[in-house]
């Protein structure tokens, strides 16, 4: 493992730690000054909107520059971004700035709307064959972050402030602290991507046959992304909302279920990537989803906050577990000078149906319908299974 694979590791688990803050935190904190399920939904939506077009964006942009720069870009607005949210309390610049630091989403470390920049950039420097054991690794630190940011949302609910929602606003200077952490580490990271120019205008009949066929593995992408896209938007972003409006619980006990469920998480990717060298990543991926999805059926059906909980930790530790697998197979459908547009695709792909998801909920959950946004995601969930294995099980990895 070289160094810029250490470094882009680290970046990830520090990002994820504030992240995991905010995902038991964000809705709260909007909840706290009295904005509805619908209106926190828009906010949901907007944020999730933002990063689609942003990533379609930065993947084209990146594959024809460098990926380096979009990084540090990001960095420096979830700097900006972080530190302006001490200071509002207006909805919608709270929603801009949100936006612009993916507050709120839970993206395991992912860097917004600039990680197709971020993905191909760690591509690079892994062999094709390894991809899977180092995103699945990528994708435990993340989780492991992720654990330790909902342990501090726990401990800062537990301290008594005098100030109003403080406990609220502190993962923001936590936040802020990172982000600089994170922006030295990437000043660190040496980028040898140079992107090609074509020697001439029309591409010759083998390029043409090699797009042709990444084209049609995108599309399938595409279309499987879009559903499991919609499902996300409707079962993730107001979890915390939905445990706090329908148990009565708040940061202390939704914190400490997220944390146990980010660790877990962390240890069941770890041997995903394990998992996918044996049976490779299109199998891994299905079984595990598929138990997931199980408990995603369970978890509205639960008469009391500890057993659904409990669902919902054995539902996200086998549903999100498997992300490193499927980001491994993604950059490898295309070669290295379209890996940040594949990344793009697949990211715009599921954020746009995503931010259907949590508009749709709030409204569900304002008119107390608790279980059939999950019910409705579980369908899609299923379906996307299907589909999943039907496309890509004679899938294999590329040599170079």
């Amino acid at each position: 493992m070289n160094k810029n694979i250490k470094y882009l590791l680290f970046v990830r688990f520090l990002r994820s730690i504030g992240q995991g803050l905010l995902i038991v935190d964000f809705a709260l904190y909007l909840k706290a000054m009295g904005y509805n399920g619908f209106q926190i939904g828009l906010v949901y939506t907007f944020i999730s909107l933002f990063g689609a077009f942003g990533s379609l964006l930065v993947g084209v942009v990146s594959d024809k520059t460098k990926r380096k720069p979009f990084l540090m870009i990001y960095t420096m607005l979830l700097m900006i971004a972080s530190l302006g949210m001490l200071f509002t309390v207006n909805i919608y610049i709270i929603a801009i700035l949100s936006a612009f630091g993916s507050f709120g989403l839970g993206a395991n470390g992912a860097a917004g709307p600039f990680s197709p920049a971020e993905q191909a950039l760690l591509a690079e420097n892994i062999k094709p064959d390894k991809r899977g054991v180092i995103f699945s690794l990528n994708t435990a630190l993340g989780f492991l972050g992720m654990s330790i940011g909902s342990a501090f949302a726990m401990l800062f609910s537990f301290l008594k402030f005098k100030q109003n929602n403080l406990e609220y606003q502190l993962p923001y200077i936590v936040i802020f602290v990172f982000a600089a952490l994170t922006l030295i580490l990437l000043l660190k990271v040496t980028e040898n991507y140079k992107a090609k120019v074509p020697k001439s205008s029309s591409p010759s009949p083998q390029e043409q046959s090699v797009n042709k066929k990444e084209n049609f593995n995108l599309l399938k992408l595409i279309g499987l992304n879009s559903i499991n896209g919609l499902a996300i938007g409707l079962k993730g972003p107001l979890i915390a909302y939905f445990f706090a409006v329908k148990f009565g619980v708040g940061a202390k006990h939704i914190g400490f279920v997220l944390a146990i469920t980010f660790l877990l998480s962390a240890v069941l990717s770890f041997y995903t990537g394990k998992l996918s060298l044996r049976i490779g990543i299109v199998k891994s991926v299905f079984i595990q989803r598929l138990v997931g999805l199980i408990f995603l059926i369970l978890l509205p059906l639960a008469p009391s906050y500890i057993l659904a909980s409990i669902f919902y930790i054995f539902h996200q530790i086998f549903n999100r577990s498997s992300a490193g697998a499927r980001q491994a197979l993604t950059v490898s459908l295309v070669r290295d000078k379209r890996r940040g547009f594949a990344v793009s695709i697949n990211s715009a792909s599921m954020q746009f149906p995503r931010s259907i998801g949590p508009y749709i909920t709030g409204i569900f959950f304002d008119a107390d319908l608790f279980a059939l946004p999950f019910f409705m995601a579980a369908f899609l969930q299923g379906l996307y299974l299907i589909f999943y294995k039907k496309f890509f099980k004679d899938f294999n990895f590329p040599t170079e």
